[in-house]
């Protein structure tokens, strides 16, 4: 059986109750240097994620883009091997268009997918 990565309307936390559930109650934090995931229980039977990435953190839209990308782009490649989580990544501090986020992203998910693993 070939595994789907997909990232569907369902794999994201929508309205702004799914998040402060996750942000008021979250069962763990991950921190980066730039990023802070916050985990919470899932209120489904998959895992989900949720982006508040601020213009305050952030000025320029295409980098909060950029990181919206490479986030979903990572969750999707690591959503099939996490148990159900709601996970929501948050912006601590602001950077420059000449570091990699991306490598501060795949490690974040990658302590995830350790934390997490699907049973």
């Amino acid at each position: 059986m070939t595994q789907q990565y997909t990232f569907d309307k369902s794999d994201r936390l929508l309205n702004p109750n799914e998040f402060k559930k996750v942000f008021d109650q979250p069962i763990k934090k991950v921190h980066g240097e730039h990023c802070l995931l916050f985990v919470g229980k899932a209120q489904t039977n998959t895992a989900r994620l949720g982006l508040a990435i601020t213009k305050k953190k952030l000025k320029h839209a295409v980098d909060r883009n950029r990181l919206k990308r490479l986030t979903r782009e990572h969750f999707r490649l690591t959503q099939s091997s996490l148990s159900p989580v709601d996970v929501v990544m948050i912006v601590k501090k602001g950077y420059d268009r000449e570091f990699d986020i991306g490598a501060e992203v795949a490690e974040i998910f990658r302590k995830i997918k350790q934390m997490y693993p699907s049973n």
